[in-house]
């Protein structure tokens, strides 16, 4: 574990201090009270979204560059499947098609992502 070299004092009611007490003494004796709250104020931290650095924005940040490679490939794939034609016009009609077909295809897969997220 890291050096700890910042100290923070914090009231609690007493109803706090006994649950923490409770939990402490379920856990093996090298787990301290200052452990689980340090647990708990790491794990807060992390679920911070706008905090640089958390995993939460990491996640989001990641999801959204996953997103963008997603809307690209799949653009690129419409492309791919249309330019299958042999001539100059109907690769110009394939390059159209694809725009359009590809809008309404990213927008079936957010909906699919939204689906998931709500209901993993």
């Amino acid at each position: 574990m890291s050096r700890k070299s910042v100290r923070r004092s914090l009231a609690m009611t007493p109803e706090m201090a006994q649950r923490l007490s409770q939990i402490a003494s379920t856990k093996p004796r090298n787990v301290s009270e200052a452990d689980l709250i340090r647990n708990a104020i790491r794990h807060y931290l992390d679920e911070q979204e706008d905090l640089v650095g958390s995993r939460r924005h990491f996640q989001r940040a990641l999801q959204a560059r996953v997103d963008e490679l997603e809307d690209a490939i799949a653009f690129q794939l419409n492309v791919l499947v249309y330019l299958l034609a042999h001539d100059q016009e109907t690769v110009r009609e394939a390059i159209i098609a694809a725009r359009e077909r590809g809008k309404t295809l990213l927008a079936q897969m957010k909906a699919v992502r939204a689906i998931q997220a709500v209901d993993p």
